[in-house]
């Protein structure tokens, strides 16, 4: 691929992509829809259902009322509710109107398109996730989404796809790839029978998916082959990327180039191209190279931190140590600084603060300040692409957010893979990392590369290891505590944490933060503790167990949702807790998500001397595994022990 992208630094290798669908600058119209949307565009990711009516959902309710009175097109997956107390039997009372029909009442006519996704993230691990009271069956998956996708009346829906985690072994990613197909092709089928159950037909993104560059062109040649005949203009919607962000955006970079480059060229104008949960620094240069529409929840995610974006820097700042505000967007008018700081000053929760707002209503506003900064970051370089200004606009952002964490990597590989950029670069950019590879490129001897090697090592461990495959196919009687095990002499105080996506979990984020607080605080004496894992896929993993192939290698996500696995992992744990209760003086489980909580809370009930740390957690989730006041809850309960 590499050798076809070099050109000679006189003529760009990325031709933007400005004609749309329909052969229009800067928007398309759907076929079935006089709904448009711009492109390249950021759509905010929202939750409309989250209870039994539209005046509830808390931070939500304001962020959809702004929205759609500004008529935001938006981005929901359609499996969110699961993270609300939401049955079946509520879900059906939704189904007798549109969204739009539901939420006109307090909002009005909203005419922003709704672009549905499939929630194939949801249902990735999935190991007992029980969703036939909504009307979905494993057998049924992928029609049973789709009829909740039209029942919702989405403008644009995405077939159901099934992710690929980063590392799964081979043959379960062809698998995944295989069936994420066949999903794509049964719903084209679906939409383009003449049925009087799908009244305005919506338009079709078929996800992507691929473990390299390569891999995903090939994915992108089947889905022309198989379903190119039969819908004049689909979309394609290109998932398996967060994982990268951050750590490998080269390698982002390089699977949605390979996307763009295996459109049929006859097709290539009238495909959009969607990357999933992609937004910040890397928008304008995937727009660059061709890629239409992205989605961000980072902007809700800042907010509930009470992070604020500046819209001159882009540096995020507490809004609750700032002294003014420089911003003219339509939040920062509305809402003033100092009104916003009075509010969560106020202690009082659930209630009208002194301002006569809910702090919720400040949250949303937060929020959508920091969308409209993402936004705005994008909106300039549509602007430009319009214009034919894409290669000086892209310098002028390179130049101006060049600090930028995540986007030394990508820009280096775009320069690596475009010689007029890379010629650009070397006028224009100061060295921007340190150290900095000072490697001659082959197209002029004279030139320096001004960013790192574009190829980082996602792929290694701390070692330079490479990473061992992980799989979906473990199951729970996969690692089980042997009979024989004893657990260390010299541990008098038991500490359960719940398990990480890194392993090992040793190395996680969260048991590292654990372990050097706890080493900065007790120091030798640190070494009574025995740290146990509780795996949500396992129970209760003992740190001398953490290296075994199968706690190294399997991938699941335990679900609140999921209550019969909450409840296996809590009988395990009580289980260990009874036939090793001698061994330790103390036992102390620390928890904040939601599923784990679930299972500590019932080890509790059924193990008197089990301690549940944090009491009473501001919110169950993982953020407050990090917050102060917790951390040092669980030093303070091992203090007095220790």
């Amino acid at each position: 691929m590499k050798e076809h992208l070099q050109t000679e630094p006189s003529s760009p290798t990325f031709q933007p992509r400005i004609t749309t669908p329909h052969g229009r600058i800067g928007e398309f119209r759907f076929s079935t829809s006089n709904r448009k949307l711009a492109t390249p565009y950021l759509y905010p990711v929202i939750n409309f259902l989250t209870g039994t009516s539209t005046r509830g959902g808390g931070v939500w309710k304001y962020i959809l009322q702004i929205l759609m009175q500004r008529q935001t097109p938006m981005l929901s997956q359609i499996l969110h509710f699961l993270d609300f107390p939401l049955t079946g039997r509520y879900l059906a009372n939704w189904y007798g109107k549109s969204m739009r029909e539901h939420y006109r009442e307090q909002n009005g006519e909203y005419e922003g398109a709704f672009f549905l996704d499939s929630g194939g993230f949801k249902l990735l691990y999935k190991t007992g996730l029980d969703l036939e009271e909504f009307g979905i069956y494993k057998e049924t998956e992928a029609e049973d989404i789709l009829n909740l996708q039209l029942g919702f009346e989405g403008d644009i829906v995405a077939s159901l796809d099934y992710p690929l985690p980063p590392n799964l072994a081979r043959p379960e990613a062809e698998a995944r790839m295989e069936q994420s197909i066949a999903n794509a092709v049964q719903v084209a089928e679906r939409l383009t029978m003449d049925t009087a159950d799908i009244p305005t037909e919506p338009y079709l993104y078929t996800c992507c998916h691929g473990q390299s560059g390569e891999d995903i062109a090939n994915y992108v040649h089947r889905v022309f082959a198989r379903i190119g005949g039969m819908l004049p203009s689909f979309g394609l919607a290109v998932g398996s990327l967060v994982p990268f962000r951050g750590k490998n955006d080269s390698e982002i970079m390089e699977m949605l180039n390979a996307v763009v480059q295996a459109i049929p060229e006859d097709r290539r104008d009238t495909t959009p191209i969607h990357a999933f949960g992609v937004s910040g620094a890397l928008t304008p240069l995937l727009a660059y190279i061709g890629v239409d529409t992205f989605d961000s929840s980072a902007y809700i995610q800042t907010s509930r931190s009470l992070v604020y974006s500046d819209p001159e820097t882009q540096k995020k700042l507490r809004i609750m140590e700032m002294d003014e505000v420089d911003c003219n967007c339509y939040i920062c008018e509305a809402y003033p600084l100092q009104e916003i700081q009075q509010a969560f000053m106020d202690k009082r929760s659930y209630r009208a603060t002194s301002t006569g707002k809910f702090k919720s209503e400040y949250y949303a506003a937060i929020a959508l300040h920091n969308f409209q900064m993402e936004a705005d970051i994008l909106t300039e370089m549509h602007t430009a692409i319009a214009a034919g200004d894409a290669l000086e606009c892209l310098i002028r952002y390179l130049t101006k957010y060049q600090r930028f964490r995540g986007l030394k990597r990508a820009a280096a590989w775009l320069a690596e893979n475009d010689g007029t950029l890379a010629s650009r670069l070397a006028r224009t950019l100061i060295p921007i990392s340190t150290p900095v590879t000072a490697k001659r490129t082959q197209r002029n001897s004279d030139q320096l590369e001004l960013f790192p090697d574009a190829h980082g090592n996602a792929d290694k461990n701390e070692k330079g290891e490479p990473h061992p495959t992980v799989s979906l196919a473990y199951t729970p009687d996969d690692f089980r505590v042997p009979d024989d095990y004893q657990p260390p002499d010299g541990k008098e105080i038991l500490l359960t944490i719940p398990c990480a996506g890194k392993k090992p979990y040793s190395v996680s984020r969260t048991h590292t933060m654990i372990t050097n607080r706890l080493q900065s605080v007790f120091a030798e004496k640190q070494d009574c503790i025995h740290k146990i894992t509780l795996s949500g896929l396992y129970g209760p993993v003992p740190e001398e167990f953490e290296t075994e192939d199968a706690v190294i290698r399997y991938d699941f996500q335990l679900s609140h949702k999921n209550t019969a696995q909450i409840e296996c992992c809590a009988e395990r744990l009580v289980d260990y807790l009874k036939k090793y209760q001698n061994n330790y003086k103390y036992i102390i489980g620390y928890a904040t998500s939601r599923a784990y909580r679930a299972v500590f809370a019932l080890t509790e009930k059924r193990f008197p001397g089990f301690i549940l740390l944090p009491e009473a957690p501001r919110q169950q989730r993982l953020a407050e595994f990090f917050r102060h006041a917790n951390v040092d809850a669980l030093v303070e309960a091992i203090q007095e022990k220790i």
